[in-house]
Formats: C-alpha cells, structure tokens, sequence
C-alpha cells in the first residue's frame, strides 16, 4: 500500500489538490491552482533530487536550473494573480467570473480541476526524466534554459505592464512597453517559456515514449496559448473595433511575434 505513495506515485494527488480552488471558482483551477501545481512540482522535484550521481558540475546546474524554473514559474504566475485579483480594475471582471462560476454545476467544476491538476501532473514528467537520467546536457539543453528564461522575463514584464496600465486606464488597451512591439507579449512569454522546458528536458529522455511524455503537457499549455490568443484577439476587435487607434495599433503591431526591421 506504501508504493503508491512513492514519488512519483504522489505527484497526481499534490497537484490535483492545489487545483481543487477550482471547485469553489472554476478560475481558481486555471490560475491560483496552476500557480500551486507548478510550484509543488519543482519542491518535489528538489526534494527527491540526488545531485551525488553526477560527477560533472553542469549536470548538476543544469537539473537545479529545471527545479527552479518550475517553482520561479509557479511563485511568479501565483504572486500576479493574487495582486491582479486585489487590485480595484479587475474587481468588475472577478465579480463577473465568480458568478459565471457559481451558475456551473460542482460536478462541471470538480472534473474541470481535476483536468487541469492531472494536466500540471503530466508536466512533471519531463523533470523526472531530467533528474533521474544520467545523461550530459547538450547544446539543446542550454538553449531550452535560455529560452523558458526568456520566455518568463517577457511574461513577468508584460504581465506588470498590463496591470500597471489597466490600472491607470481600465477600458483603453495597453499599446506601451512590450506590447509596442506585439499585441501579446505574455502570451508569446509563456509560449517561449513551455517550448524551453520541453528542450531542457528533451535530450535527458532514453525512450522515444519518454520524450513523448515530456512533450505532452508543454505541448498542450502552448496550444492552449494559442487559443487563448484568438480568444483576446476576438473580445478586443469587439471592444475596440470602432477606435481608430486600436484599428491603427493592430495594423501596425504584430499579434504574437515582433517584426524588428
């Protein structure tokens, strides 16, 4: 009975768990929930790590930079939502949320965190594979790290420029910052920051099933990026279709990726 509490046995229930917000406000299981699964994710992963079986340094740094860019993600993405959530320009929209939430059944509510806690569960694959394989970064690894840092600096600075502007004009989209050089510069970020964390696992994988693995919960958050991008895309042409300064900004700026000539 003692196995299947084993790491990485209780991966599954941790992450299920920090999801279940989920079941008082469905964007409790996609936010707050997302935030605490990512995080717990890299603590168990720190946890369970043996630096001791390496006998070159960079294996080591290498796996610690993969612990930390889980929990860095999951702390950052916790911390914003929480300031976004109390701060007064999205009142309006929280209060909106909740009562779309409150009109789903708990059963709609309880699988949606369940998805969503299994999806963050999937993700750890690709660290346990890291950790636990003894293979030698490669140059697809330090290009992976140097990418999920990137693609994080960009959703972090976006992310705060989004709120800082909302907050100082809530009904006027954000053009200034980041958002000068593509429409959405948080989504891209975190689109960047998936893909590097497939590439820093990826070269660690012994089996084809394994990279498949690693690839699976990345590969889904990037195209739910994806999505969500059309999504915005679409609230915001209804929003701002008849300013002539959105209609201006959205012929001149690119939606995902900058032009830089």
């Amino acid at each position: 009975m003692g196995a299947y509490f084993m790491y990485p046995a209780y991966v599954w229930p941790v992450c299920v768990a920090c999801c279940m917000g989920g079941a008082y406000n469905v964007v409790y299981a996609f936010g707050f929930g997302y935030g605490l699964a990512m995080t717990a994710n890299g603590v168990m992963g720190y946890i369970h790590f043996d630096p001791t079986r390496f006998k070159d340094n960079w294996s080591v740094v290498t796996r610690y930079s993969h612990i930390v860019g889980y929990a860095s993600y999951g702390v950052r993405l916790f911390s914003f939502l929480l300031q976004r959530h109390l701060s007064e320009s999205y009142t309006t929209k929280a209060a909106d949320m909740q009562q779309k939430s409150d009109k789903m059944t708990l059963g709609s509510k309880l699988f949606i965190s369940l998805f969503v806690g299994s999806l963050m569960s999937l993700y750890h694959a690709g660290l346990y594979y890291h950790l636990n394989s003894k293979k030698s970064p490669t140059f697809v690894t330090y290009c992976g790290i140097l990418l999920w840092m990137t693609g994080l600096a960009i959703e972090t600075v976006s992310d705060q420029q989004k709120l800082t502007a909302k907050q100082y004009d809530p009904n006027s989209f954000v053009s200034t910052g980041l958002y000068s050089y593509c429409r959405h510069p948080n989504y891209l970020g975190e689109m960047m920051y998936h893909v590097g964390m497939f590439l820093n696992a990826a070269p660690s994988c012994q089996t084809w099933l394994e990279v498949l693995m690693s690839a699976a919960a990345p590969g889904a958050m990037t195209w739910v990026m994806f999505g969500a991008t059309k999504g915005l895309e679409s609230r915001q042409l209804a929003k701002y279709g008849k300013d002539m300064a959105y209609i201006a900004y959205k012929a001149d700026t690119p939606s995902l990726f900058p032009r830089f000539f």
